[in-house]
């Protein structure tokens, strides 16, 4: 009987799939509040300022967009086994 190694995953190769995985969740939530919550405050401000002759304020946009990025960190890739 054979054992194909081949296929064998490595602590490594199972930490960064799951790595990927998590930034690829962080990255699609942040992609669904952004198109929810926050773009729709800078466009209101584009079309507020843009309607009146002004300088838009993004304030409330800011301010959405760093509420959601605390909301959704991207993970931090540390590897458990490098020590």
């Amino acid at each position: 009987m054979n054992i194909d190694y081949s296929k064998m995953k490595t602590a490594s190769h199972l930490h960064a799939e799951r790595s990927a995985a998590a930034m690829d969740v962080a990255i699609a939530s942040r992609r669904a509040a952004y198109m929810t919550e926050s773009d729709p405050l800078r466009l209101e401000a584009d079309y507020d300022a843009l309607s009146q002759g002004q300088e838009p304020d993004y304030t409330a946009w800011l301010e959405s967009v760093a509420a959601i990025k605390e909301r959704f960190p991207l993970p931090v890739d540390a590897d458990p086994l490098a020590d």
